[in-house]
């Protein structure tokens, strides 16, 4: 097996429904968070938007390649940002 073929070594782990998180021997590279409307947002490591997908593994490919935000492409309007999940706060009633 090639290992300099793209996605070699890449393991995605699904966090939560919706939400997965892809890292290459061990070096986070990004993750993917569906939306409400089954749009997936794949953002890179350092949580800047890759783009709008309407399948999970265009997300995939689009983080795993390292393909440059398109922030341009998409307003704030349309980009529900989660709320940071390693604070460790708790979700408000």
């Amino acid at each position: 097996m090639s290992t300099d073929r793209p996605g070699a070594g890449v393991v995605w782990a699904r966090v939560e429904e919706g939400f997965h998180v892809g890292s290459r021997k061990g070096v986070f590279l990004g993750y993917i968070d569906r939306q409400s409307d089954g749009v997936f947002l794949a953002y890179d490591g350092t949580s800047r938007v890759v783009g709008r997908f309407s399948a999970l593994t265009a997300a995939m490919a689009a983080v795993t390649n390292g393909q440059p935000p398109q922030d341009a492409e998409i307003t704030l309007e349309q980009v529900r940002v989660p709320a940071p999940r390693s604070l460790g706060r708790e979700a408000a009633s």
